[in-house]
């Protein structure tokens, strides 16, 4: 692996922030997509054929994400990973950036690993997580508080269902990447079924990373962390919707406008990172991150409804 791939890998770790992207953070991203997508389907057919795109790049990142996490968490995992690197070789570039902290072994071996399909993923996971697909079968949300109650009603009730949905969610992905066929190719009642089957391994292969690394979590700070998530969710389409309204004002300089929300957003990442750093490694990251940025986030909706309402145009 060339030194050019090693910082297109540091890069992708700094486009997806400074923590790892949770499964129940992905799953939601996948309801918000859809609720978005019944929305705009009526109106824009063609949008739909974007969404297995989307729900495929969504399954990467969490896949990429838990294939190092795995290898980085325990030393188990660590060795069973040499298998998925066929002897590829450590050069002194790699051993560079480890030394600096900016690549992982976890990152080097997530990001050499194929995959393109659903074969090809569960063989992946199946070398670290042995019988990952019996796992898989039977894993189901293992909150601390409930444990004397386990076992529950698996996440996944139809494994070949599921595996089926993913197949055809990665065949469609694959063909309007990379062709341009001449009769549809995806019917849009589909879409929902893809979907949850995205949906539902994400969240069952979520479960059994948890179980290999933790066995058991605690519930009520994963629950505060999807419900920071949320909260930042609604407050960012709150922003958006204005500034949207902000572009349409008479006379004002998109340009400069667009350039200066994107420095706020640069802006805004690096103070939620600083306020979050004080718990940096912790399970408590991702909602003190998302908790400070959607104040940001408020704060900067009410200065763009006072940019809107004090325009001079506007009077």
């Amino acid at each position: 692996m060339r030194n050019a791939k090693y910082q297109q890998i540091i890069d992708w770790n700094k486009r997806q922030g400074d923590h790892r992207r949770l499964g129940v953070e992905l799953s939601y991203e996948i309801e918000t997509l859809m609720t978005d997508a019944s929305a705009l389907t009526d109106s824009s057919p063609k949008f739909v054929e974007f969404i297995p795109i989307r729900l495929v790049t969504i399954l990467e990142v969490f896949l990429r994400g838990v294939i190092a996490e795995l290898i980085d968490g325990k030393e188990i995992y660590f060795e069973r990973a040499e298998k998925l690197t066929k002897g590829a070789k450590i050069d002194l570039a790699f051993t560079a950036h480890i030394n600096q902290r900016e690549l992982t072994v976890g990152d080097f071996v997530a990001h050499a690993v194929s995959l393109n399909h659903v074969d090809s993923i569960i063989s992946t996971l199946d070398t670290l997580l042995i019988d990952f697909p019996a796992k898989l079968k039977v894993i189901h949300p293992r909150w601390v508080e409930e444990e004397a109650n386990w076992p529950f009603t698996p996440i996944i009730e139809s494994y070949d269902q599921i595996m089926s949905s993913l197949a055809r969610l990665y065949e469609v992905r694959h063909v309007l990447t990379h062709e341009l066929p001449s009769s549809p190719f995806l019917d849009p009642i589909e879409v929902p079924t893809l979907a949850a089957a995205a949906k539902s391994f994400i969240t069952a292969t979520d479960w059994v990373v948890v179980e290999a690394l933790h066995g058991a979590v605690p519930r009520t700070q994963m629950g505060m962390n999807l419900s920071m998530g949320g909260e930042l969710h609604d407050e960012e389409a709150q922003l958006a919707a204005a500034m949207d309204e902000a572009t349409k004002l008479h006379g004002i300089d998109l340009k400069a406008l667009t350039e200066l929300q994107n420095r706020w957003i640069e802006w805004a990442d690096a103070q939620a990172n600083l306020v979050a750093s004080q718990v940096a490694e912790g399970s408590m990251y991702p909602m003190v991150w998302a908790s400070e940025r959607a104040t940001i986030a408020r704060e900067r909706h009410e200065q763009v409804k006072r940019l809107i309402s004090e325009w001079m145009d506007n009077h």
